[in-house]
């Protein structure tokens, strides 16, 4: 059992600046499945994460695993009102409770090794109990000791049995499985004997006896439960089971008040009164539960309308969270102050995956969503480049379209381009680009996969062009495209290695173009494999390779058409006694160059690396078990250069780190401190912010004597608050002082530390 604190983050907090070091999550949560009503709060479950919302605000809240939570994958929701416990269980039937704002997490069930599937189906208290319905059989959990008091197997001969839910009415436990309806005495001692159960048989209909029973629950003293046989009933129990009502179910969730039974079912929701009446609404796109908050007031989760509040059947309140459209992250881009999310992708590059959400991007502190229709039935999409009026989403299966101010304005293709956006070679209208690239002139450059001529460019006068490198083009897929610094364009091939292209600065003119294929061999490429997954160029110009079997770099990509050697170099580190190739072990999905040019690496298992600008030493290490990452699977990363957040996007969604490093600016004007001023609970580090590149900085007090120095990472200086004798400096007003390259000192800001 472990305990944490657990830190609520309103949402307007997700638009404000965080600490140096501190993470935020930006996680999806529009798609409601679950919800609980406690007190005057209604916690949600969405797309994995959670959020509240706070009926005496009016705010909305998130909690994540940033936050206190213990994973990211939650399931289900539920509120015991008798020991004030919110129970959240999770994909990986991992536990959290939240009492009095702690979080205690139970991780037996997560740990416990069972054959089969392994899921928490429904949740029940009764008397500080929890009784989890598994896939396997009903654990429970008292909420009291926070500790698993109990496991009833109810199959014969103790095999798993599915339960999808359990009740208690009386001196009697039922619990509803995939084979009938079982029951026993609550004061048996020896529920954990399968032979102490029994199976109801109590039917007008025999042939329900064995049926699929869904949900079991309690009514004015009568059971109810719905059962799916040859058709969906809702069942009461006098003497012996009855038909309720007839339906036909496609994904029944049975809720019982004091008042009402309540039957929600994907686009209705039939409530039946203490005379068994039945009323429905029927105005739902995509209804999974609901909840009476008071009689005649409903609250409904709904995973494409979010949220939903009713009051005496009529919607009153509609809650929608600005966040993306998708926890779903092919790839990552920052530029021009907004933050993109593509959504697409394919399976393997050979098989479409035909995701119709676009593209989710963040600006002005708010989420919006191109979805297929926005950019005139794109699909898979997997990029997007950005000039200074336009923005160009690269779509695996329809070409280019391209937007102005969030307005579609063309969708590049076959026709309209003179082919050179072609068709692959099996399909006349399947056009597969991969990633696009904005050069200094402005010319929008890309690739194309399973054509003759992959790489293409539209220049900035609207004109086409497009090139070839002699490649046989069934299952010739590429993915990511780099321009360096002598204008060479290099670009990744599946499975086949990397291409470098020189068009010589002539774009209309192919007769000067010359290029390369790059492989394993000597003198060839000495990549450490033919798979390269990712290429990034950093600050000097340098090119780094991520590929299956670690990190390679090519230090003189100028010199690639030379005719001398520019063959990727593996690092050498040092790994106790023996030496070894960086990250040699793993798979590498992304590079991203920070603002002191430090690498950030992305991996398909082992999580987050920040390295050293060579390479040499690991900074950071961020892994799901060190820190509140989400996930080991890395997918993408993305760096705000101005204030140094670094974006990771994960197979379980979208969250940040507030680093040490910024760009550097060019020249030294006015500089931007976090925080300022700092107050004396503050204990983070201050960020000293658009400094010009690695510069000293010294702090100094107000009579002049020296505090601190440092050197900056890229752009910004980082101080703790303490003095050279590691003490906390008093109250008052510090001098920072920056000194460039030219060693040309001066005073460019102040810092007030208040009581």
């Amino acid at each position: 059992m472990r305990i944490l604190l657990l830190i609520i983050f309103p949402l307007v907090s997700f638009t404000q600046d965080v600490a140096i070091g501190y993470w935020k999550d930006y996680l999806a949560y529009n798609q409601v499945t679950d919800l609980a009503v406690v007190n005057e709060k209604t916690y949600c479950i969405a797309q994995g994460g959670v959020f509240y919302y706070d009926n005496e605000d009016n705010s909305i809240n998130r909690i994540s695993k940033i936050n206190g939570l213990t994973e990211n994958q939650a399931e289900k929701i539920s509120f015991d009102e008798i020991s004030n416990t919110i129970l959240i269980s999770y994909e990986n039937c991992n536990i959290d409770l939240i009492q009095d704002n702690e979080v205690i997490n139970i991780p037996d069930i997560k740990r416990k090794e069972i054959s089969g599937l392994k899921k928490i189906n429904n949740i029940y208290f009764k008397n500080n109990l929890a009784y989890l319905s598994c896939s396997f059989g009903v654990v429970v959990l008292d909420l009291i000791k926070k500790e698993i008091k109990d496991t009833y197997k109810i199959g014969e001969n103790g095999i798993y049995l599915v339960i999808n839910q359990t009740t208690i009415i009386e001196e009697d436990i039922y619990v509803a499985t995939n084979q009938g309806l079982y029951y026993s005495e609550t004061n048996n001692q020896f529920l954990s004997d399968y032979t102490q159960w029994t199976k109801d048989t109590f039917f007008t209909d025999s042939t329900l006896i064995n049926a699929r029973f869904i949900n079991i629950g309690v009514f004015n003293d009568l059971l109810i439960s719905i059962v799916d046989g040859q058709k969906d009933y809702l069942l009461i129990k006098n003497q012996s089971w009855e038909k309720l009502i007839d339906y036909g179910f496609e994904r029944p969730e049975l809720n019982i008040s004091t008042n009402n039974i309540y039957v929600t079912d994907s686009n209705s929701i039939s409530i039946i009164n203490s005379n068994l009446q039945e009323n429905s609404i029927t105005s739902f796109s995509n209804a999974y539960t609901c909840e009476e908050k008071r009689e005649n007031e409903i609250w409904i989760a709904d995973k494409t309308d979010g949220l939903l509040k009713y009051i005496n059947g009529v919607e009153t309140e509609r809650y929608q969270v600005n966040s993306p459209v998708s926890n779903k992250i092919y790839s990552l881009e920052f530029f021009s102050n907004k933050l993109f999310i593509n959504h697409g992708g394919h399976m393997n590059f050979s098989v479409n995956m035909l995701n119709n959400e676009g593209a989710s991007f963040y600006k002005n502190l708010t989420w919006k969503n191109l979805d297929f229709f926005d950019l005139n039935r794109a699909r898979d999409i997997v990029a997007v480049a950005s000039t200074d009026n336009a923005e160009y989403y690269a779509s695996w299966y329809n070409g280019i379209s391209k937007m102005e101010d969030e307005t579609h304005i063309i969708k590049y293709g076959y026709q309209n381009t003179g082919g050179i956006l072609d068709t692959t070679f099996y399909s006349n209208n399947r056009i597969q680009i991969s990633d696009l690239v904005i050069d200094d002139n402005n010319n929008l450059w890309g690739l194309n996969s399973q054509v003759n001529k992959p790489l293409f460019v539209k220049k900035s006068d609207d004109s086409w062009f497009s090139f070839s490198i002699n490649q046989n083009i069934d299952g010739l897929y590429f993915d990511e495209l780099l321009i360096d610094n002598s204008n060479y364009k290099w670009g990744v091939m599946h499975q086949r290695g990397l291409f470098v292209y020189n068009d010589n600065n002539t774009i209309e003119n192919s007769l000067d173009d010359e290029y390369k294929i790059l492989n394993t061999t000597i003198g060839n490429g000495n990549l450490p494999s033919i798979n390269i997954r990712t290429i990034e160029k950093d600050i000097d110009g340098e090119i780094w390779i991520g590929s299956d079997q670690g990190i390679a770099v090519i230090y003189s990509p100028e010199l690639a058409f030379s005719g001398y050697n520019f063959d990727a170099q593996q690092i050498l580190i040092q790994e106790g006694e023996y030496g070894q190739y960086l990250l040699s072990s793993e798979k590498i999905n992304c590079i991203e160059i920070d603002g002191a040019n430090r690498k950030w690496i992305g991996t398909e298992n082992a999580g987050l690396f920040l390295l050293s600008e060579d390479g040499t030493e690991e900074v950071l290490h961020f892994t799901k078990e060190n820190s509140p990452i989400f996930s080991n699977k890395i997918i993408d990363i993305c760096i705000n250069h101005d204030n140094g957040e670094v974006f990771i996007g994960t197979d379980l969604g979208l969250m940040s780190y507030r680093s040490d490093a910024t760009i550097g600016e060019i020249k030294q004007n006015e500089t931007f401190v976090f925080p300022n001023p700092v107050k004396e609970n503050y204990r983070g580090n201050i960020a000293i912010n658009k400094l010009v590149r690695d510069a000293r900085v010294k702090i100094t007090d107000i009579n002049g004597n020296l505090v601190y120095e440092t050197i900056a990472n890229g752009g910004q200086a980082n101080w703790n608050g303490m003095n050279y004798n590691n003490e906390r400096v008093g109250t008052g007003v510090y001098l920072v002082f920056s000194t460039d390259e030219n060693g040309y000192e001066k005073a460019v800001s102040k810092i007030l530390f208040i009581k």
